[in-house]
Formats: C-alpha cells, sequence, structure tokens
C-alpha cells in the first residue's frame, strides 16, 4: 500500500517523464521547471510543518514575525507584499490543495467573474451614391438611362460586398489562431508567475513554522 509521501514522489517522476522529449530535460525557464519546483517545496513543507494547527493564529507580518530583521528569508519581501495578514493555516490549506490539483487534477470550477465574452467587430461598409447630371432627354431616354444606372449601381454594390466579405472572412480566420495563441501565452506568464508566488509562499511557511517551535531554520 503507497503512502502519500510515495505518491507523492511518484507524482515528481511523473512529471519529469511528462517534461522529457527524446531524452531530453526542459530548459529552466520552462512551465514544468516551474511546477516540479512548487510540488517540491510543497512537499518539503509538509515534511516539516508535522503539527499543521501550530499554523493557527498566526498571519503573514504579525508582531511573531521575524522576516523583515532576518537576512536569511529571501522570499519574505514579495510574500509580504502579496499575502499580507493572511492566516499561515489558510495559506498552507490553499497549497496543498493546488499542489493536488496540480498533480491529480479534478473538477474545474469556472472563475467567479467570468471575463465577457468576445464579440466579433462588424465592419460596415458604405457604398458612396453617384448622382447623374440633370438633364430633359426624352421618356425613352430617361428610361433607358435609369435602367442602366440601376444595374450598373447593383453590380457595383455586389461587386464590392463580395471583396469586402472575402477580406473580412480571411483577416476572421487568421484572427482565430493568433488569438489562441495570444490567450495561451498570457494564461501560461500568469501560471508560471502565480506557481513562483505560491513556491516562495510554501518556503515561508517552512521557515516560519521552525523558527516558532524553536527548530534549525
Amino acid at each position: 500500500m503507497k503512502t502519500e509521501h510515495t505518491e507523492s514522489m511518484d507524482a515528481e517522476n511523473c512529471l519529469r517523464r511528462i517534461a522529457r522529449h527524446d531524452d531530453t530535460e526542459f530548459s529552466n525557464q520552462s512551465i514544468l521547471n516551474v511546477m516540479e519546483k512548487f510540488v517540491k517545496t510543497v512537499n518539503k513543507m509538509d515534511e516539516t510543518i508535522l503539527v499543521p494547527c501550530r499554523l493557527m493564529d498566526l498571519k503573514v507580518g504579525d508582531e511573531q514575525d521575524p522576516a523583515c530583521q532576518n537576512s536569511k528569508t529571501k522570499s519574505s519581501h514579495s510574500v509580504h507584499q502579496i499575502l499580507s495578514s493572511t492566516d499561515l493555516f489558510e495559506i498552507y490549506n490553499m497549497l496543498n490543495g493546488v499542489k493536488d490539483s496540480l498533480l491529480w487534477g479534478g473538477a474545474q470550477e469556472p472563475p467567479k467573474n467570468p471575463p465577457p465574452p468576445t464579440t466579433a467587430i462588424v465592419t460596415s461598409v458604405t457604398t458612396p451614391i453617384v448622382k447623374g447630371h440633370i438633364r430633359r432627354p426624352s421618356s425613352v431616354s430617361v428610361t433607358s438611362t435609369n435602367s442602366s444606372s440601376t444595374l450598373s449601381d447593383t453590380d457595383s454594390e455586389s461587386g464590392s460586398n463580395e471583396i469586402d466579405s472575402g477580406i473580412d472572412e480571411t483577416s476572421q480566420e487568421e484572427g482565430k489562431a493568433e488569438r489562441i495563441a495570444q490567450d495561451f501565452k498570457r494564461h501560461l506568464h500568469g501560471l508560471t508567475s502565480t506557481l513562483r508566488h505560491m513556491t516562495e509562499a510554501a518556503q515561508y511557511l517552512t521557515w516560519r513554522y521552525q523558527y516558532d517551535i524553536g527548530g534549525p531554520v
């Protein structure tokens, strides 16, 4: 029967196997490297914090927090900026929840404030009205002229609309792939940044717990 620690180690090894391609390791800047570091840091936090309830009633930046006076807490500045006055036990549970979701998946909850749906921008094409010269021809000439003018305007508008429609459709089709790529880059940047912040938070909790119980820091 596998223990929780063994399952975590298996998850780390699985993450490495997924990241490999033709026996080539991923770079330090890869999101996979950031994910692996986060998982390892949270695992170390869990191994250190044997009694999580001791984190209750402790907050980031409270009177007992010596981070500002201790140079060993390299990540204290970002943690204090992002998680100021946050309960340590709440952070502990959050980090473990994120790690479990990252490794094992689960139900994907929609964001509380979803962004508004993207609407296509419709460009209107205004066909200029061609005004003819005013004269007094015969009734037959007037009828012939009006008829040919109407046909000419209709053909011109039809051709113009077909050309514009073709250009708009081509532009919209080409823009879909670019929008998807931009969305991916934006979300990847956000995920990378968030995981790094949470990794620092896990390091901070590990250090804070060791400091409060008087163990090695």
